[in-house]
């Protein structure tokens, strides 16, 4: 599929195991820079909430993992620089954040931390899934939480959950490599039971799902030690086999293309990359999904 004109497609974003990378020569999509958001450092984590009006994501400007906030007005703005996020700044690393709709209480976000469980102050040595809890409009969020059944010693990451809230999707580092996984609870005034591995091969992660539950965008390894964007769907309650998003992911960057996100409608797929023609290091762009529809 051909990608739409730069202009529109400007417009339309501001509205709202190792598989071989495509041929060099290949025509690949042009997502758009999130320009203003990017810098010469690494954006990571791009994660738009319910509404379209608020990204965060994670940077390394500072020499370590924070999470910074972009806040526009209306959806037909860029994005601006972000700011730091007051709610997690300190000196444990935070990034890869996910927060629960506007207006619905309890209302949570979701983030990743390596804040040592002992001495909140202080950093770990692993990262682990936490939750702020905010109560009531108006009111701040609670104290850092942990999500105790997800958390280990090993490394949890990249939190995501259903429109509903009953499945918690995150990535945890195993042995083998990095892996999906999906713990589920029967309301969400209990906490979540104990996680599943999904049956993906190892290193494939980083899921982000559609607003309906039947297409995952995951990150996988590529040649080289590359990451490159893939998708999945759900066929007979399992899901298939990652395909790569062989016409997006782009074969000369160094790190590649990882961090897929999804808007809360579906609409748009956020993710991190280093390809030619950004600002240095891993930059945000963003694409509509309906240019990534499978070929028929």
């Amino acid at each position: 599929m051909r990608g739409l004109p730069p202009l529109l497609l400007a417009g339309l974003l501001l509205a709202a195991p190792p598989r071989p990378a495509p041929a060099a020569d290949a025509e690949l999509l042009k997502p758009l820079n999130l320009g203003k958001v990017n810098s010469d450092k690494d954006e990571d984590d791009p994660h738009v909430a319910y509404g379209g009006l608020q990204l965060f994501y994670a940077s390394n400007a500072e020499g370590s993992w924070a999470v910074l906030a972009s806040q526009r007005k209306v959806g037909n703005q860029p994005w601006p620089a972000g700011k730091p996020f007051a709610d997690l700044a300190g000196k444990p690393e935070c990034r890869s954040v996910f927060l629960t709709p506007d207006g619905r209480y309890p209302q949570r976000l979701y983030f990743a931390t390596n804040r040592d469980p002992e001495k909140d102050e202080e950093r770990g040595d692993n990262f682990d899934v936490y939750f702020l809890l905010k109560q009531a409009k108006g009111l701040d969020f609670t104290t850092p939480t942990p999500a105790h059944t997800v958390c280990t010693a090993a490394d949890e990451l990249y939190p995501w959950l259903t429109p509903d809230e009953k499945q918690l999707f995150f990535s945890r580092k195993d042995k083998d490599g990095w892996n999906v996984y999906v713990a589920k609870r029967a309301s969400t005034k209990e906490q979540f039971g104990k996680p599943v591995a999904l049956d993906f091969t190892p290193d494939f992660h980083h899921a982000t799902l559609t607003p309906d539950g039947k297409t995952m965008y995951l990150q996988g390894k590529l040649d080289n030690n590359r990451w490159g964007l893939f998708r999945s769907t759900l066929a007979g309650g399992d899901w298939e086999k990652p395909e790569p998003l062989t016409g997006l992911n782009h074969p000369d960057g160094p790190t590649g293309d990882r961090a897929p996100n999804l808007s809360r409608d579906g609409a748009f797929l956020y993710f991190a990359s280093d390809r030619p023609g950004g600002k240095g290091g891993l930059d945000l762009y963003a694409i509509p999904t309906a240019q990534l529809a499978p070929k028929k």
